[in-house]
């Protein structure tokens, strides 16, 4: 009896020592990541259009709210991670560029938008193992949103750049497979708005100037591959 329980007794002591190091641990993280995925397709907005005709004259004047949702939404990013998670975990921060790529086709209408980025992000993390991190991570971006409308029978593809903005938070998760080598899981949740104005000539010869309102708001998805200093 008294054999079994000093048994019980050290396996007990173990496994109270062991559990500091399962639930929290020191990472020093000084991470390169390079990362892709999709991101929510969900755009909302409107558009004032003005046609103009061939004499030079206004014709025409309208509004209209245009919601419909891209075809796809694609995100690749390259950003450095910095940061000392102790035991009670700590503060992340990071910079890094971005390249959005969204587009639409009705058939009649193609539609595409590339909006490159700076981001800046600030956020927690808690080593969970030596290897293996979690991450909540709010980030901020400004960049430009390059946006092109084709019409099947337009004369011209219009083509201008605009402003663009981005906000959200991310939860991720990293583990350090080697002693450099890291993969890992994004989820964000991001915002983005730009507001295009563009031109081009329909079938009938006129000229319309369209001044347009566009928002992108949901969850995406992306997987990462870094490197460790």
């Amino acid at each position: 009896m008294r054999c079994h329980f000093r048994k019980i007794t050290t396996t007990a002591v173990l496994i109270a020592a062991a559990i500091p190091s399962l639930v929290a641990a020191e990472i020093q993280v000084s991470d390169l990541r390079l990362s892709g995925g999709f991101l929510a397709r969900d755009f909302r907005g409107g558009a004032t259009t003005t046609a103009t005709d061939t004499g030079g004259g206004i014709s025409t004047n309208s509004e209209s709210e245009d919601g419909r949702d891209a075809d796809q939404n694609w995100r690749g990013q390259l950003q450095y991670v910095a940061g000392h998670l102790g035991v009670g975990g700590g503060f992340l921060w990071g910079a890094g560029v971005a390249m959005n790529s969204a587009s639409w086709d009705n058939g009649a209408r193609e539609a595409h938008v590339t909006t490159p980025t700076v981001n800046i992000l600030l956020g927690y993390g808690y080593g969970i193992t030596p290897n293996w991190h979690v991450e909540l991570t709010p980030f901020a971006g400004y960049g430009r949103a390059y946006y092109s409308v084709t019409e099947n029978s337009s004369t011209e593809t219009s083509k201008e750049w605009d402003s663009y903005v981005e906000f959200g938070a991310k939860v991720a998760t990293y583990v350090a497979l080697e002693e450099h080598l890291l993969l890992g899981i994004e989820i964000p949740y991001l915002m983005g708005r730009f507001d295009p104005e563009y031109t081009y000539t329909d079938e009938t010869k006129r000229r319309l100037s369209v001044s347009d309102k566009r928002s992108n708001q949901g969850f995406g998805a992306l997987a990462s591959l870094g490197y460790r200093f």
